[in-house]
């Protein structure tokens, strides 16, 4: 610690990410802390897509539909409820012969699905089918927990009381104790869910931690769910005497 007539800062060893700050000429303290969660997912967004391409739009239109409805009856097939299945883009191209900006090449014809696997158990044979089915594009894979607010309630509670601790540590080091209760608070959480990707969307600002069990044999699996991270962050202010 290093202690000044008006200021001093003190640097903790803890998960908080930003640096407390001991205003000795108005008795205050101000400090933030962090806490985080890890989760495991219990169902998981799956955003796919389907492209087809042709020199006549009509042929490329149907093949497009004719594997669209393939890749439906895929997803059908795992009992899914059907309000959690939806067609999320649609996206026609035309693409022109390079001599030439009058003279079509080729159409291209897009279709995206997005659906909610509520069973995470299911996501590997499910991506398998859809694939077979005819989805040439896996477009986004979010892994979330439908107990999101839980789990924020409690980053949130473990993060007030790491900023407890260390506005009582910072008063204690500098010769002061807090008095009462916080004059100000603030949070703020986040996470939740995990984006793989998306080539439609903006990545989500979080992280997961990907592993998978070592020497697990192939017929076990190759995608490891892992666990998502959920966050909270509070800031205080302490009166001190």
């Amino acid at each position: 610690m290093k202690t000044q007539h008006m200021v001093a800062f003190l640097l903790l060893s803890s998960t908080a990410g930003a640096q407390p700050y001991l205003n000795q000429a108005a008795n205050v303290v101000s400090v933030s802390g962090d806490a985080e969660i890890k989760v495991i997912p219990n169902q998981v967004i799956l955003a796919l897509g389907v492209e087809t391409r042709d020199h006549s739009l009509s042929t490329a239109r149907s093949r497009n539909d004719t594997a669209v409805r393939s890749v439906l009856a895929a997803i059908h097939s795992f009992q899914i409820d059907p309000s959690d299945v939806q067609t999320d883009y649609i996206h026609v191209t035309i693409h022109y012969n390079n001599s030439s900006d009058t003279v079509v090449d080729h159409y291209v014809v897009e279709k995206s699905i997005a659906l909610t696997l509520k069973d995470v158990s299911k996501f590997e044979a499910l991506l398998s089918a859809v694939l077979e089915a005819g989805a040439n594009h896996v477009d986004g894979v979010e892994f979330q927990t439908t107990e999101l607010r839980k789990y924020r309630d409690e980053a949130r509670a473990l993060a007030a009381k790491a900023a407890i601790e260390k506005a009582n540590d910072l008063a204690a080091a500098a010769g002061l104790k807090v008095i009462g209760k916080p004059t100000s608070v603030s949070t703020y959480s986040y996470g939740g869910g995990s984006w793989y990707g998306r080539r439609f969307g903006t990545m989500a600002n979080v992280s997961q931690n990907v592993y998978s069990n070592a020497g697990a044999g192939a017929n076990e699996g190759t995608i490891a769910l892992g666990k998502i991270s959920v966050t909270a962050s509070v800031s205080m202010n302490f009166r001190m005497e």
